[in-house]
């Protein structure tokens, strides 16, 4: 007759001989030399909990004994939501992590209260025993618990073999929620691999979070490529020597770098039928202008399109739009050039499109550009800082669809050979779930950076404060997600609907979480975890606290020269 895995696992325990017990086949990939009796010493093994009295899928209900206490000392710290224990089976160790806690039939007397329910997510298993050299943890589950087997308590051992990579490319960023002395580790190949999310309310933490996480990738890897996009120039105190800072007045995006669609954004202001006609001119005069550059000689001049990357003189547009208005018979139908030619004319003129519409003078740089973005060579600075903060309003996502364009281009074309992570600050901003909100072109290229970046060595970084405001789609692509402190529940059901079902205890944190704490779930790290990051020094963290109203306002600001000061920063775009 069958004898239950509770029967066995009590023999186990008391010591006795189990080859009367018919012992389950183990998963294929343990070995077959892995007998349960040599499998699980006893060490580690005492705090027991209660025993399993359901199990369905992944999830697991424990029925805390009714002599089980607890006084919160460090040798019995209290159950709680995210709490690690764990239980035996023939051949491994599963670890779950608490998901819910509940009494169902309270009483007045808690001497009384007979049932008491721990809801657990099985997480994954090791097949080494407690004390071992061997770190073999890995998520999921081949052998589940049977009903009564006995649940115990995870020591620190158990928590630092969960939570740790020592056999990975992993780097610290911080420490467990569970334990302050186990490092929490991510994994640099899944984290970027598969791109990864910083979501938070304002003040949460974001900033110096993701200035942490690049910080300690570059610190092992310091000839990486990373492109972050600033807009409130926050970054460049955090990151220090290794980063490159790009503002307007060193930032080069020529205009013969956008594609059409691009160029339509900033040049045609008309609607309708109207825009409709300048946009079929513009094609035509593009496409004419980027021949004359390369000349009748070029064997591939007849290839050119309008979205290439070749240079063109606006001088040429110019006398084009003039050539082909004076072609036309009714002085009205000219006025579509016109509208066009003045445009063009009023970008060259205005200071602030300097970095787009350099001057008269036209050579083909591209090469020196995508050198200077993407860090070729690193040169001991591995990230380029693109301060947008300056940026006009009216072309700012034009700036940054070129930028995200670019990049996955670049990779496109160097096939794999140099992976690359685009960093997005304020995401929400150029990738809004509403189509009416933003530029479509630049949600466009962040999609297909996060669709099919991963297979052309492209990494996303999305960082936002409002990701119910995100594009679903593009969020749905980070399988590594940092949720900080969240109060909207907006954003709270949002961020829910994007993790996983074993992080869902967790999540219920978020309103609560201190700065610089966070919930991670994701292929980043070993399993779902609350963390809290390291402190970056003094002086080393993003400017992104907020202004003292206090201090601010305890003196007064006699000095006419400071609204000077402030004027002339003012006019001339000068931080």
């Amino acid at each position: 007759m069958a004898k239950s895995m509770a029967d066995l696992n009590m023999r186990l325990d008391a010591g006795e001989p189990a080859s009367d017990y018919p012992v389950a086949q183990p998963p294929r990939n343990l070995p077959l030399a892995a007998m349960p009796q040599d499998l699980h010493p006893l060490e580690g093994f005492d705090r027991r909990l209660g025993r399993i009295v359901a199990v369905s899928g992944s999830q697991a209900i424990l029925l805390l004994d009714g002599e089980f206490e607890e006084d919160g000392s460090e040798a019995q710290p209290p159950l709680q939501i995210g709490s690690l224990v764990k239980t035996r089976t023939p051949y491994t160790t599963v670890f779950g992590i608490i998901s819910g806690l509940s009494i169902p039939m309270p009483s007045t007397d808690p001497d009384n209260e007979t049932y008491r329910i721990v809801e657990l997510e099985l997480l994954g298993e090791s097949s080494a025993g407690p004390g071992s050299d061997v770190c073999d943890f890995h998520r999921g589950v081949s052998y589940l618990p049977s009903l009564a087997d006995d649940v115990y308590a995870a020591t620190q051992d158990d928590l630092a073999q969960v939570y740790t990579f020592p056999t990975k490319s992993a780097v610290p960023i911080g420490t467990i929620h569970q334990d302050r002395n186990i490092p929490s580790y991510i994994v640099t190949d899944d984290l970027l691999g598969k791109h990864f999310a910083v979501l938070g309310t304002t003040g949460a933490g974001k900033s110096c979070a993701v200035a942490l996480i690049l910080r300690a990738i570059l610190s092992e890897h310091p000839n990486g490529h990373v492109l972050l996009l600033d807009v409130h120039n926050e970054y460049a105190q955090a990151l220090g020597s290794a980063a490159e800072v790009l503002d307007p007045g060193t930032l080069q995006i020529p205009y013969w770098l956008l594609n059409l669609e691009e160029v339509e954004e900033i040049v045609i202001n008309s609607e309708g039928r109207d825009a409709e006609v300048e946009a079929a001119i513009l094609n035509e005069v593009i496409v004419a202008a980027k021949r004359l550059f390369v000349g009748k000689d070029d064997k591939n001049a007849g290839r050119i399109t309008v979205d290439a990357p070749v240079p063109y003189r606006l001088g040429d547009v110019s006398r084009l739009l003039d050539e082909a208005a004076g072609r036309l018979d009714r002085p009205r139908e000219s006025a579509p050039y016109m509208r066009l030619k003045a445009r063009f004319a009023a970008l060259q003129s205005d200071p602030r499109f300097d970095f787009m519409f350099p001057g008269l003078s036209v050579r083909d740089n591209m090469a020196q550009i995508l050198s200077q973005l993407f860090r070729i060579p690193v040169d001991g600075k591995p990230v380029t800082i693109v301060d947008l903060s300056g940026v006009p309003s009216e072309i700012i996502n034009v700036v940054v669809s070129v930028l995200c364009r670019m990049t996955f281009d670049f990779a496109l074309w160097s096939e794999r050979s140099m992976p690359m992570l685009l960093v997005c600050e304020e995401a929400h901003r150029y990738a809004p779930t509403d189509p009416g909100r933003g530029f479509e072109p630049t949600k466009r290229a962040l999609s297909q950076i996060a669709k099919e970046g991963r297979k052309y060595g492209v990494s996303l970084c999305l960082v936002s404060q409002r990701p119910s405001e995100l594009a679903a789609e593009i969020l749905s692509q980070c399988n590594t997600i940092f949720a900080l402190r969240m109060s909207n529940q907006k954003d709270q059901d949002f961020v829910r609907s994007a993790m996983s079902e074993s992080a869902m205890g967790l999540m219920d944190f978020l309103p609560s979480l201190r700065n610089a704490e966070a919930i991670a779930v994701g292929e980043g790290v070993s399993v779902p975890m609350r963390l809290c990051f390291d402190r970056l020094p003094d002086g080393e963290q993003p400017m992104s606290g907020t202004a003292s109203f206090s201090e601010g306002w305890s003196k007064e600001i006699d000095n006419s020269a400071f609204i000077e000061n402030v004027i002339e920063r003012w006019r001339h775009r000068q931080r």
